[in-house]
Order: C-alpha cells, then sequence, then structure tokens
C-alpha cells in the first residue's frame, strides 16, 4: 500500500531561503516531506530518550502507521491517503504510555509462530499493527505487472471472545473500493482494527506461508488499547 501515510504540506509555516530569519507559509512536497521526516527524528530522539535505544525502521514505520489519522472516504487505508495522516503527538504519547500499549520487535522463525496475550477491558478500541522489512524480490518487466512482490508473506490475526479478526486489506484490481478485512498476502504492514471489542483476554497470533527467506523475519508490533 503506497503511500505509507501522508503529511500536511498545505499553507505551513516554515523558514525561508530568502534571507536570515525569514519565515512564511507555502505548500507542496517540499513542506510536507520534511514535516514528515523531521517529526519522525523527533520521535526517534523521545525513544532514545525514554528507553535507552532507538527503534529500528520497521518498529517506526509501524509507529507512525498505528498512530496516523483517518484520511480517507472510508475506514482503513487506501490508495489515497495510505493508512492516514501523521499525528506525532499520538505517536509520542504511545511511546510515553506504556500502560495501555506495546511496541516491539519480535522474531518468527521458519516454520513457527508467534503470539503475545493482550487484555481488553471492552471501553477502549483496540488496534495491533505488524510491519517488517521485507527482503528483495525479483525484477519485473512489462508495463502494470501485477505480480506480487512479497517474499516473506507474514500473517497476524486477533484471537479472542468474539472469535478470530483478520487485518484490513486492499483490492488492487479496483483501487476506489473501501478496505475490508481477509488474509492479506500483498503487504509488509498488516493492521487489525477492533471498534468496540468485547472484555477479555485476546491472543495476537503471527505465522507465515512457505518459507521464509533467510530463516528467519523480525517484525514490529505495535498494539494499543489494552488493559492491565
Amino acid at each position: 500500500i503506497k503511500p505509507d501515510v501522508v503529511g500536511n504540506g498545505v499553507f505551513v509555516y516554515s523558514t525561508s531561503s530568502s534571507g536570515d530569519f525569514i519565515y512564511y507559509s507555502t505548500s507542496g512536497t517540499s513542506m510536507s516531506s520534511p514535516n514528515v521526516a523531521g517529526s519522525m527524528l523527533l520521535l526517534q530522539e523521545m525513544h532514545h530518550d525514554t528507553f535507552g535505544s532507538y527503534m529500528t525502521s520497521a518498529e517506526l514505520k509501524a509507529l507512525v502507521i498505528h498512530t496516523a489519522d483517518e484520511a480517507g472516504p472510508a475506514d482503513g487505508p487506501d490508495y489515497q491517503h495510505g493508512w492516514g495522516m501523521l499525528n506525532t503527538l499520538k505517536a509520542a504519547q504511545l511511546i510515553d504510555d506504556t500502560s495501555s500499549n506495546d511496541l516491539f520487535l519480535a522474531t518468527l522463525n521458519n516454520g513457527g509462530s508467534f503470539s503475545h496475550n493482550i487484555a481488553s477491558d471492552g471501553t477502549s478500541p483496540l488496534r495491533v499493527t505488524i510491519c517488517w522489512n521485507d527482503p528483495a524480490g525479483n525484477q519485473k518487466f512489462g508495463l502494470d505487472n501485477a505480480t506480487p512482490d512479497l517474499v516473506n508473506d507474514l500473517d497476524v490475526r486477533l484471537l479472542g471472545p468474539g472469535g478470530t479478526s483478520f487485518p484490513y486489506i486492499l483490492d488492487p484490481a479496483n483501487p476506489g473500493t473501501a478496505a475490508t478485512t481477509g488474509d492479506n498476502t500483498l503487504d509488509n504492514v498488516e493492521q487489525i482494527y477492533l471498534a468496540n471489542p468485547q472484555a477479555g483476554n485476546y491472543s495476537i497470533q503471527i505465522t507465515h506461508k512457505g518459507s521464509l527467506q533467510g530463516a528467519s523475519q523480525d517484525v514490529a508490533i505495535v498494539v494499543s488499547g489494552t488493559s492491565p
């Protein structure tokens, strides 16, 4: 899914190259790109100040996708806004509040699985996002080649009182169609969202299809809305 996230690029107030003390407002990718990049750098700094370590690129990507504001015509990702509008405050709050949030890196071994247990009191939405740095795929030729690029195809499921919940999926053949849920076989980011979860215990289950190139795959996991 591209873009991953979008950033504010309309009438952004910032410095100008026309003088040493000049500020102005302007629009475009020259404003949105440094806005996003600078915000993510500040999040890295905050994580290091808080925990003494920097996030991996997969953890940082998962974090900003997880905390992005809905920006499309329907809930979930879309091919215009990706996973939503960058919200640096929400990302910083997730780093700061470890009582109801998790942000960590796990390793999935070939043929294995990974599980992580959480609980919900039924009052807050549950959101689970995973992201991994997929190995390079094979070179493709031809226009509009729809052959999937994913090398290590990981899968996340959320098992709980209401049954099994699946991640968002999009249909590339119908790019204007709203996101649904199901088995995601295309993306190296998967997200499950329960707006009104039932109270009780849940289990995040991560598996993979086929064989993992390199015999293992590190995966970033972000969870919000849990209760102690």
